[in-house]
């Protein structure tokens, strides 16, 4: 119960309903306010009328008015979205509270033609100039007691309910969106954040109509990174670890792994058929496909130490990369930061394009990431591509001693060339010093203009269809394991 009043006061209280609360009207600002805390009650709380004689005499208009609501379908939806979320929550109390104060100072016109209705307009006057003037609350019973006895067909509750009804359907249905919204990015960001961030973050969008209607209008490709996400997801379970004293090169036996480099034949008939290939898929992450087991004769080195170092990726953001591409590496951003996440690691993403414009988000402040993520997502990749720009960047962050030894990643579709040699020099002599791996991705391009000269290893992805081991998944794998 306690847990219930401070969270109807907080949704009350907050600065987005204040707004609406604060709106000057007919209605005095602190009988605003006494509603707008009894609507958040009632949304997300529950609140008994002990006595209702005494509750009419202190609400007049809005008793009878509080009750056709609640009996409308918009409010059972409402109530439905906002035990969800105290963001939601909020956005709901906004539009009740509106709607209610628009019926109450007759914004919101209302007919007057039977003699119900016009008991209930005059009800609405006296509720009003008793609220100003503090007159007594007796005439206010009597009021809701005339509405009541002249109301025999229900005419009263009906035409409140279609008023509540016009002003509250457009709020169920942008709040099912926003919803889905949350759900998705959810779906898309590091789970280690706070969920009140996300949410936030959310709000504050709404609160800029621009930034909205941008995210809005990416909603397909939301959907569409956020199944590449999936894809990533599957594909980077697809293979597993395993320390092995000796090397592989002689098959001994059969047995079930995630090996999918050395499926025994009989496997890959199952891709052919749907039904199948959901089974193929379940087996690959529980590890139950029938392998090959290998050996060979020479025993290997002792494997090296994991690296738990911090993460530089350094994702193109120019025009030629929109499209695919783009949505590749949006989903690659947010798949790369939520294992990293997973793996106790910090990760700095430096967007670029043409020279000297760059721009940082750093993922390891919980609170922030949302946002950073979220304006990565609806950001237009934009400009020309300057590879000689992003290396100089690149080395500035690792000259830092919080990323000293850090992995550091190209995602790029190759359009430019790195020309300046003495940075060139600069990288190299600096992977000698630090040990620090970098690992380029080409995406939609066979291309890496100078950035292979430079790379540990440089991976080539189509844009259109890949297997698992030139998947980007593969990369993150091998930046996760070390």
């Amino acid at each position: 119960m306690a847990g219930n009043e401070v969270r109807w006061k907080k949704i009350a209280n907050d600065d987005a309903v204040r707004l609406v609360v604060g709106k000057p009207r007919r209605i005095p600002r602190r009988r605003r306010e006494e509603i707008a805390a009894i609507l958040a009650q009632e949304l997300v709380g529950s609140r008994q009328i002990v006595d209702v004689r005494k509750h009419a005499a202190r609400h007049g208009a809005f008793h009878i008015l509080l009750k056709a609501l609640k009996e409308i379908p918009e409010w059972d939806r409402l109530r439905e979205i906002s035990l969800k979320s105290d963001i939601l929550a909020i956005l709901a109390l906004r539009y009740i509270a509106g709607t209610t104060f628009d019926i109450l100072d007759r914004t919101f016109e209302l007919p007057i033609e039977t003699v119900a209705q016009q008991s209930y307009a005059g009800l609405t006057e006296l509720t009003l100039s008793s609220w100003r003037r503090k007159a007594d609350d007796d005439l206010l019973v009597k009021g809701v007691d005339e509405v009541t006895a002249s109301d025999v067909r229900g005419e009263v509750p009906d035409m409140l309910s279609r008023a509540y009804h016009e002003g509250l359907s457009r709020a169920v249905e942008e709040l099912e969106v926003y919803q889905e919204m949350i759900a998705r990015m959810k779906e898309m960001l590091p789970q280690g954040g706070e969920e009140e961030s996300i949410e936030r973050v959310l709000l504050e969008y709404l609160s800029r109509v621009n930034q909205f209607s941008e995210l809005m209008r990416r909603s397909k490709e939301l959907q569409r990174i956020i199944d590449l996400m999936g894809k990533l997801d599957v594909e980077y379970g697809g293979a597993s670890k395993e320390t092995r004293s000796f090397t592989t090169s002689e098959a001994y036996d059969i047995g079930p792994s995630k090996d999918v480099q050395h499926l025994v034949p009989v496997e890959l008939i199952k891709l052919k058929v749907p039904i199948l290939r959901t089974l193929f898929l379940s087996q690959m992450l529980e590890g139950q496909l029938l392998t090959y087991r290998l050996r060979g004769l020479d025993w290997t080195q002792e494997p090296e130490p994991e690296r738990r170092g911090p993460v530089i990726a350094l994702i193109d953001a120019s025009g030629s990369m929109s499209g695919e591409p783009e949505l590749i590496a949006k989903a690659f951003i947010l798949m790369l930061a939520r294992r990293m996440e997973r793996e106790g690691r910090d990760i700095k993403v430096i967007l670029f394009a043409s020279e000297d414009w760059k721009l940082e988000l750093n993922l390891a402040d919980k609170k922030k990431a949302a946002k950073s993520l979220l304006d990565t997502v609806c950001r237009h990749f934009e400009g020309n591509t300057d590879f000689n720009s992003a290396l100089r960047t690149g080395l500035e962050v690792l000259s830092k001693k919080e990323y000293r030894g850090a992995d550091v990643l190209f995602f790029t579709d190759g359009e430019s060339k790195v020309t300046d040699q003495n940075l060139v020099d600069e990288w190299k002599a600096l992977r000698r010093r630090t040990g620090s791996r970098i690992l380029t991705l080409i995406v939609g391009s066979d291309q890496a203009g100078g950035l292979e000269d430079l790379s540990d290893k440089t991976w080539i992805l189509p844009t259109s269809t890949w297997d698992v081991e030139g998947s980007p998944s593969n990369l993150i794998r091998i930046i996760a394991e070390g």
